[in-house]
């Protein structure tokens, strides 16, 4: 899915990551499906639909399930594009997106949490596990599929509605 600003700062391209700093780290854009978008640079490699964590200085790595607390300032976004360790690029906090699951997500509609964490779940997943551990609030999975809970990564649609402050670990 392309993304395109509905702001009014020249130059932003959602969809494209460089290896040169285009903006002040930290300046915010608003795009479309209601997304909300934050100017970062990769600490380290980052797989496009994965979650990933901002930190104060808007440096942006792949989350896991330790960075799932409520009280430390961090904020959670989901890469929509590829980055390499270093590059600069746009991360979406709010919104339509899609975000990367384990296996079906079949599970969300019933009810059961969406959560970051357990043995089939690679960084940056997030998994609709009957627990409550690790558990991610202002999460909606919006496009469904139709198997069972595996350990094969599914892009699914989300609307995240609350971007729940983290721990950054790195």
């Amino acid at each position: 899915m392309a993304y395109y600003t509905t702001s009014s700062l020249i130059g932003v391209d959602f969809n494209t990551v460089s290896t040169t700093q285009l903006f002040a780290l930290g300046t915010k854009a608003n795009g479309s499906d209601n997304t909300e978008w934050v100017y970062c640079q990769a600490a380290s490699a980052i797989t496009a639909f994965k979650a990933c964590v901002i930190n104060g200085t808007y440096t942006v790595a792949m989350t896991s399930a330790t960075d799932v607390l409520d009280d430390t300032g961090g904020r959670f976004g989901w890469a929509q594009t590829a980055f390499a360790a270093s590059d600069f690029g746009w991360v979406p906090v709010a919104g339509t997106m899609y975000v990367m699951t384990t296996g079906s997500n079949t599970l969300a509609a019933s009810g059961v949490p969406v959560c970051m964490g357990g043995s089939a779940v690679s960084t940056g997943m997030i998994s609709m596990v009957a627990t409550t551990t690790n558990t991610m609030q202002g999460i909606q999975i919006v496009a469904h599929g139709s198997g069972g809970q595996t350990a094969t990564a599914t892009a699914a649609q989300a609307i995240i509605s609350y971007p729940r402050p983290v721990r950054p670990s790195f």
